[in-house]
């Protein structure tokens, strides 16, 4: 009882819980939402094994300013549209890339009603990419 009383260990205790919270906290997200996000390394390992699509969902403009190699560019008003005209292989997983990883998280749903089994956003999106070091197409204007 002794244990439980002493305000040392009552201390050491909670920030045990604390941390541990602290640690729990980026995986929830991923909880959540059936792990619909990965890493820059993640999606490297995705892309490389799996030949996963890549889809930049980012206006023209910013696809034009830098994007994954292989990767096409459907603007996110236009994703249904425009992925339903590439006529992908509904068993390869797909890989969506914004500016933040914010859009393409909120997308995954609606390319999941079109029949796609495996949808992921990048997480952070291509900002993340870039912090990485990881290499960019850039297109001349």
């Amino acid at each position: 009882m002794e244990f439980i009383t002493n305000t040392n260990n009552l201390i050491l205790f909670a920030m045990m819980l604390v941390s541990g919270a602290m640690l729990f906290a980026p995986a929830l997200p991923g909880l959540i939402h059936g792990n619909a996000s990965l890493t820059p390394a993640a999606a490297t390992l995705l892309i490389n094994r799996s030949k996963a699509s890549i889809i930049d969902i980012r206006p023209s403009a910013d696809f034009k300013t830098g994007h994954l190699a292989r990767s096409k560019n459907i603007p996110a008003e236009q994703l249904t549209t425009g992925i339903s005209q590439l006529a992908l292989d509904k068993t390869v997983p797909i890989i969506l890339i914004c500016g933040t990883g914010k859009s393409s998280t909120a997308m995954i749903s609606k390319v999941k009603k079109l029949g796609h089994e495996d949808v992921v956003s990048l997480e952070g999106g291509i900002a993340a990419w870039n912090l990485a070091g990881l290499p960019l197409v850039r297109n001349a204007s």
